[in-house]
């Protein structure tokens, strides 16, 4: 970005002086920031630290989320008396944000006038999942207290994609929160006209009506897939017409799924989805091949030709009512088949909705994304297709192996990978041996249980990704209490020792059982916080 364009970067003090976090101009006369750095102040004094020589200006609240507990809501609009006319405001971006993006913040930690810190997205935590977990590089500045309130910039891009949340982070602390672009549009929708970028879903899945009962069984079994359980990386889905419970369910899913129309909300159960499951909705209907193809390449920067290994993992994509686009084989051979033939490597997940059984596009979908490969007769691409998913499977395995015993409950990791590579250097040896009517008949046996075998690693991945980082979310929200007991003078307190230490244990000693870990550190910050408020 240029000097230009940075001029958006503003500090926050109150009447005294002191340092309250950053904010954004979105304007010359509007600003965001965390509604919890103007906690009990209604005016705010500015100061605009990228012009040199500008009097500090002050600001107003417009509007504003309050916190939801430590980790919802806490989004603030603020205006300045007297607009600020060489301010370049810094518009907020829409984006599907994607794990190990790279992102930086500029924020005012305490004895520095401002300086920037790197960290990378690493996942979604918080109330309902609405925040983004980041991940600081090794030898930046700890994203505390300082940047709360400050635009979270995506390095490739420039773009402002979030706004740092630390109410509680140390200096020792690694983790830190981001609210992203979208789910600050769900809580103040007057923050829409400083707005750019695709949003996630049409606005038709909002405007449909819904209709009188949901399909329960579909709706438990999507909301599990969108949370990254189950089946493979296609799912082709019969919905019906528009009123069947199929369709509504479907509709229903993305519209909580989406960060911006999700966004504190109140619904949950098994048949409701994390927030943020679902990157981008289409609605295909009466849309040509290309204003699909369009649709995604400019919400995920994405494309069937696309290289592997630049993307983020799982982002899921719902089209629906591909049979009634304005050109359906078109939209399913050259848009929607290539891309579910490299869905994995592209980091996408798919969930293709059709009205109709029957209609062509779902037999060619399925053909094109089956376990075999196109041409069965093909043995010597099917082993290799084999041998390139057994080490994959290898590679879960080994990662799994050593991830399960950290936690309690959790599913038994297996170790089938060198069995199977046993199979599959038999059915290698038959080939040369020149038999390959053996090979034909058992590759498929063998085909199917690495197949399975492989799903079921997946799950149990994405399982043990979610409790390594609710862990590391819960510790350190642990060390964030810890440091406010002992900035408050609360050293050597009995009782806060005796809720300290459990929570501790079960963190950081032998695997961990999150459901207590939670309990016993909420327990802590509870008597943390009562201490304090006396």
């Amino acid at each position: 970005m240029t000097s230009e364009r940075r001029r958006w970067r503003v500090r926050l003090r109150d009447h005294r002086g002191r340092i309250l976090g950053a904010g954004t101009m979105l304007d010359g006369e509007h600003l965001l920031t965390c509604a919890h750095v103007i906690e009990g102040h209604d005016v705010v004094t500015v100061d605009f630290v990228a012009l040199p020589g500008v009097e500090p200006g002050i600001a107003t609240i417009v509007a504003q989320a309050a916190p939801i507990g430590d980790d919802g809501g806490d989004v603030a609009l603020l205006r300045l008396s007297h607009p600020e006319e060489q301010i370049s405001g810094a518009p907020l971006h829409r984006t599907a944000l994607e794990d190990g993006q790279n992102v930086r913040a500029y924020g005012f930690p305490c004895g520095s006038d401002g300086m920037w810190s790197l960290a990378t997205v690493v996942g979604d935590g918080g109330h309902g999942l609405e925040r983004v977990q980041l991940h600081r590089a090794p030898d930046a500045e700890p994203i505390t207290h300082g940047f709360s309130g400050s635009a979270v910039i995506a390095d490739r891009t420039g773009h402002v994609v979030g706004m740092v949340a630390t109410r509680y982070a140390t200096e020792a602390a690694r983790v830190s929160w981001m609210i992203p672009v979208e789910t600050m549009l769900g809580y103040l929708p007057e923050l829409r006209r400083w707005a750019e970028g695709s949003p996630a879903i049409d606005p038709s899945f909002v405007h449909r009506p819904e209709p009188p009962a949901i399909d329960v069984l579909f709706a438990r079994e999507f909301a599990r897939w969108l949370g990254g359980h189950g089946r493979s990386d296609v799912w082709v889905i019969i919905m019906g017409a528009d009123d069947s419970a199929v369709a509504g369910s479907l509709r229903r899913a993305v519209v909580l799924a989406d960060r911006e129309h999700g966004a504190g909300r109140s619904a949950s159960g098994p048949t409701v989805p994390p927030v943020g499951s679902v990157v981008l909705a289409v609605d295909a209907v009466g849309k040509t091949a290309d204003e699909v193809r369009r649709r995604i390449s400019e919400r995920l920067d994405v494309a069937a030709d696309s290289p592997a290994g630049r993307h983020g993992a799982g982002r899921t994509v719902v089209v629906y009512g591909i049979d009634e686009s304005a050109e359906p084989g078109k939209l399913v051979g050259d848009v929607l088949v290539p891309l579910a033939q490299r869905a994995h490597e592209l980091g996408l997940r798919l969930a293709l909705a059709f009205r109709e059984e029957s209609s062509p596009g779902v037999s060619v979908v399925r053909s094109s994304t089956d376990v075999l490969p196109a041409d069965e007769d093909d043995v010597e691409g099917r082993l290799a297709l084999l041998e390139t998913r057994l080490a994959e499977l290898a590679r879960l395995e080994k990662d799994n192996l050593s991830d399960a015993p950290r936690f309690a409950d959790t599913p038994e990791a297996q170790a089938r990978a060198r069995r199977l590579k046993g199979a599959l250097t038999q059915l290698r040896s038959a080939e040369q041996d020149g038999e390959p009517e053996w090979v034909k008949r058992h590759l498929p046996a063998c085909e199917r249980t690495v197949a399975r075998d492989a799903e079921r690693a997946r799950d149990l991945r994405r399982l043990l990704d979610e409790n390594l980082a609710r862990r590391a979310e819960l510790r350190a929200r642990l060390d964030a209490y810890g440091e406010m007991a002992r900035n408050s003078g609360l050293v050597e307190d009995v009782e806060l020792d005796a809720a300290y230490a459990p929570a501790w244990r079960m963190l950081f000693e032998g695997p961990c059982d999150l459901g207590a870990a939670a309990a016993a550190v909420e327990h802590y910050a509870d008597t943390v916080r009562k201490r304090i408020d006396g």
